[in-house]
Formats: C-alpha cells, structure tokens, sequence
C-alpha cells in the first residue's frame, strides 16, 4: 500500500496559495482516479483507490502545514504501512514555477512541514516531490509569499506543473522512485 500525502493548509483562504500546491496535486490526482477524499481521520481528509494496480491512500492533513508530522505518524501507524511507500508533495520556494524535483529522502530544506514530519517520523528516509514555486528569488521572510495567491500570468504554469505531477506520482506508484526521477527530475532548474 502506498500512502501519498499533499501539504497545504485548511480552509478557503489558503485554498489557492503557493502554500497548497500539494493539496492541488493530491486533488488532480484524486479526480483523475476517481477517488473521493472525504473521509475525516487522522486529522486529514483522505480517500483510497487504486493507482498503477497499487492500493493507495490518499491524505491531506488538515492540521496546518506546521503540524502536518502528527497527521502523517497516526495514519503510518493505523494503517500499518510502511514508510518506503510514503510520498510527500509540497511546494519549495527554492525552485522555480513550473519545475519540480522527486528524491527518495533528505532534509526538509527549511519547509516546515516536511520539517514536522521528519521530527514526527524521526527520520527524513521517504520519498518527496517538490513543486517550484518561486517566480523570482525571495530573500528575508518567505511567509508572505507562500501564502499568496498565484499571479493570473502564473496560472497555467501552475495548472500544467500540476498535472505533471499527478503523472510523476502515478509513475513513482507503478515503475518506481529512479523511474519517476529520472522522467520528471528533467524539468528542474533553481535559482543560484
């Protein structure tokens, strides 16, 4: 069983900000499967199906970003699955919109809710997509900016990153992390 997780935040203000892109892909995958994310536990929204002829649950926790860890542990552990088959989706303002990098592990590059869900786990061993977002280098305090709105120009990049990246979870579920990375990990490019 694969248990894929999007990070965003609740509610309708945060609905379309740069923050959410996670929720925006989970939701892009779930209407191209057919699975309904309704159920509420583990202090998300989920709904399960299957995905590349794999059993997959697909999470969005609604504890805000910054709690995400809790929700992420509780649903591992009820479940019974294992965290080779955990992937987490999430914006980085550290790549550019439009662009995306899947890795197998690593740090939480400063998000924090990927940072809540390697305290939670205690570990940084599972799998990620990172979904640029940044249409130019931001420096000092990122609040402001993840928690904006995407700019009407920026919107169709955003639109087809997405969808991309719905494929890349798909591929990551049937054929693997190296094929996933190798096919998408092409389009990424960061600011120096």
């Amino acid at each position: 069983m694969k248990l894929i997780v999007g990070l965003g935040n609740p509610g309708r203000l945060y609905r379309y900000t740069r923050h959410n892109v996670g929720f925006l892909v989970l939701e892009e995958l779930a209407k191209a499967r057919k699975i309904k994310i309704r159920q509420k536990r583990y202090g998300s929204l989920l709904g399960r199906g299957a995905i590349s002829g794999e059993e997959a649950i697909l999470l969005m926790p609604v504890t805000y970003m910054n709690l995400s860890g809790k929700a992420v542990l509780e649903a591992l552990k009820e479940e019974k699955a294992d965290i080779g088959g955990l992937l987490v989706i999430c914006d980085d303002i550290n790549l550019r919109l439009g662009t995306m990098r899947m890795r197998t592990k690593g740090s939480s590059g400063g998000h924090k809710g990927l940072n809540s869900i390697i305290q939670s786990l205690g570990t940084g061993d599972f799998a990620r997509l990172r979904i640029g977002i940044a249409t130019e280098p931001i420096k000092g305090d990122i609040t402001e900016y993840v928690l904006s709105q995407f700019k009407n120009k920026d919107r169709k990049k955003i639109k087809d990153i997405v969808s991309l990246a719905k494929d890349a979870v798909a591929v990551w579920i049937g054929d693997g992390a190296e094929a996933a990375m190798h096919k998408y990990n092409l389009r990424n490019r960061t600011y120096a």
